[in-house]
């Protein structure tokens, strides 16, 4: 069994261990230590990486109490070794695994929800409850997690016996009741949890929910603390001050600004929508074949042909056929019947120009090649007469 040094003191930055085996695998070399202060991944939250020697520990995994080092290179096996870990990506995930206790913590006082899922990344950490949680809900556990930090309560990790935790009222996802690890946040939290966290909850420094939704009857929420919440607020800063000199608008007035911009902006995306519409129709020059017509133009969209084919069902042809050319021998095509044949004309405009498209007996479109725009102009005055 690994003596695991990070719950005797989890702010142990470096050590030094004899290396008891060392296995090449896949190119990587396992190697096991006396004891370590490497968090092998669990609990959701990611190895700790760092170097051993002049070797690069890339993972840190546990098996059967046994903590395997997963390095880049080969180390003597029987000779002291130092350790280094990252310390800063060690800390941070420190911190927020404790802004997670917090958090499942309160939602536990609050709600009686359990906590049945965490993932922690470096940039963020998802957590899972049982039950459903509104907005209002989401800003009150915020807040009473944040003044759970302001009041830097202790953060106390212990080993309590089978006795011990027979009368002991804690929050754990695993029916365990001996080797427990129970992590207790003074008037906060006590939960079964396997990872290192820091001593007080005033060093967790901020927690800030970011998003919650539904997740398999229950919540998911995505939330940041610590250090990575101080790295989130100055993204979202510097991008709002850049917002501010964009819209000549003030700190706390970003959001009501781009509202009236959005307001303003689907005024003229309707306006322009409706002005193209009416050149589309003034450019318009339908040639009739009996009670139906047919146009040839070009640059004109789906949704400006099938406005041109309404106002010609609307003048009394019974079938039209629009086309427009996009790029080079490329043509887009609508195609109305009020006697339902559209299918039929739009069948034999794929046949004859290698074409592709469909729709209803009343309204069809689609796409083709023409090479030869008088011999399109043969083939519409044929299928409209």
């Amino acid at each position: 069994m690994t003596v695991k040094l990070y719950d005797k003191d989890a702010y142990i930055k470096e050590f030094t261990a004899t290396v008891l085996s060392c296995e090449e695998t896949d190119g990587a070399y396992q190697v096991v230590l006396d004891e370590t202060a490497f968090f092998p991944e669990g609990g959701g939250q990611p190895a700790d990486t760092g170097t051993l020697g002049e070797v690069n520990v890339k993972d840190v995994q546990e098996e059967k109490g046994i903590i395997v080092h997963i390095t880049d290179g080969a180390l003597p096996v029987g000779e002291k070794v130092s350790g280094k870990l990252n310390w800063d990506i060690r800390y941070s995930r420190m911190q927020s695994h404790a802004g997670e206790h917090i958090v499942a913590g309160t939602v536990h006082t609050m709600f009686g929800y359990d906590n049945v899922g965490f993932h922690l990344n470096d940039s963020f950490m998802t957590v899972d409850v049982s039950g459903p949680l509104t907005k209002e809900d989401i800003g009150r556990i915020e807040l009473a997690a944040n003044k759970a930090i302001y009041q830097n309560n202790a953060i106390t990790v212990t080993f309590p016996s089978t006795e011990e935790v027979a009368a002991l009222e804690y929050r754990s996802k695993l029916d365990i009741t001996e080797g427990l690890r129970i992590v207790t946040i003074e008037n906060v939290d006590c939960c079964a949890c396997c990872a290192p966290h820091p001593k007080s909850t005033g060093e967790i420094g901020a927690i800030k929910i970011l998003d919650f939704y539904p997740n398999k009857g229950g919540t998911r929420m995505e939330m940041v603390a610590g250090l990575n919440a101080y790295l989130d607020y100055k993204k979202l800063h510097e991008a709002n001050k850049t917002l501010m000199k964009l819209l000549s608008a003030a700190r706390d007035e970003v959001a009501e600004t781009v509202e009236k911009l959005n307001e303003q902006l689907q005024q003229l995306r309707g306006e322009n929508q409706r002005l193209s519409k009416e050149l589309a129709l003034s450019a318009m020059a339908p040639v009739a074949v009996g009670d139906s017509a047919y146009v040839i133009s070009e640059g004109l969209s789906y949704d400006e042909l099938r406005h041109c084919s309404n106002s010609l069902t609307e003048q009394g042809f019974k079938n039209c056929i629009l086309l427009s050319r996009s790029e080079e021998s490329s043509y887009i095509y609508v195609v109305s019947s009020s006697e339902n044949e559209a299918k039929e004309k739009v069948s034999a405009l794929n046949e004859a120009f290698s074409g592709k498209g469909g729709g209803k007996p009343n309204y069809a479109q689609g796409k083709i090649t023409v090479e030869d725009v008088d011999a399109a102009k043969s083939l519409l005055e044929k299928l409209l007469q």
